[in-house]
């Protein structure tokens, strides 16, 4: 057994190393020129056009991503997601991969919501600003209040955000509670909320740990939510993490069935 363990960290301490190069050239390379493309697209066709392709090559990103680590993603409830926004994407947390499985899996056209942090990666932060992401500063109020007036801006043009209202990473892949006033934006405007269950991606990389590890992912989308049926935020929050809860345990349950058979 522990023969075996040994072997398992070595393969996975070549594949972060590996993963943390193709990665790197993936964004940095191949990502600027798609940024180039995207110039010329809207030199030519407009720049909707020019963020079309954009949010095409970012889901293709969070394919490959899944693909190069060796991970099955199992997805259902592709049908749900509505042909155009605005919409509010909400989902649990469970690993910095769950940004490119939604990207990858679920709509590519995402305006972020990144930490001002962000704004420093090169690669990162040139497709969160072609995608007319939003950078937050929180320990600054007055920057903080302009980011949220955009993101109501970004709505109200049709436009797709994306929410984890756990407002952190679970260590266990159980569901923290949704934190106070985390869905109060698309409470407030009554923009649909697309719920969606994720499972697996704790597994690639825990929190706290450096090493990769392939894994089986799913995600289950579900039907979309829409808030003016709700009295309060508070009502709204509760109701999402259950359906989200419950989407878990299913998929979990199903997995087990899966593996006695």
């Amino acid at each position: 057994m522990k023969s075996r363990e040994w072997i398992k960290q070595i393969r996975d301490f070549f594949l972060t190393i590996w993963v943390a190069i193709a990665v790197t050239g993936y964004v940095l390379v191949y990502g600027a020129f798609v940024l180039l493309i995207s110039w010329f697209i809207e030199k030519f066709r407009g720049i909707e056009a020019a963020k079309d392709y954009v949010a095409q090559e970012v889901g293709r990103f969070g394919r490959v991503a899944f693909f190069v680590i060796g991970s099955k993603v199992s997805v259902e409830g592709a049908e749900n997601i509505p042909p155009k926004g605005p919409l509010v994407i909400v989902s649990n947390h469970q690993s910095a991969f769950d940004i490119p499985l939604i990207v990858g899996y679920v709509k590519g056209r995402i305006s972020f919501i990144a930490k001002i942090e962000v704004s420093k990666i090169p690669g990162f932060s040139w497709f969160v600003k072609r995608l007319d992401g939003v950078f937050i500063d929180r320990g600054n109020k007055i920057q903080t209040a302009a980011a949220i007036k955009r993101i109501f801006n970004i709505l109200r043009n049709g436009g797709t955000i994306m929410l984890f209202p756990e407002g952190t990473r679970s260590l266990d892949g159980s569901i923290k509670k949704f934190k106070k006033g985390s869905l109060s934006i698309p409470h407030k405007l009554n923009i649909p909320i697309l719920p969606v269950a994720i499972d697996g991606t704790k597994d690639i990389m825990k929190k706290g740990e450096l090493l990769i590890h392939p894994a089986i992912v799913k995600i289950r989308i579900l039907k979309p939510v829409y808030p003016g049926k709700f009295n309060t935020e508070d009502e709204l929050r509760e109701e999402i993490r259950k359906m989200i809860s419950e989407a878990i345990v299913q998929m979990r349950n199903r997995g087990e069935e899966y593996a006695s058979n």
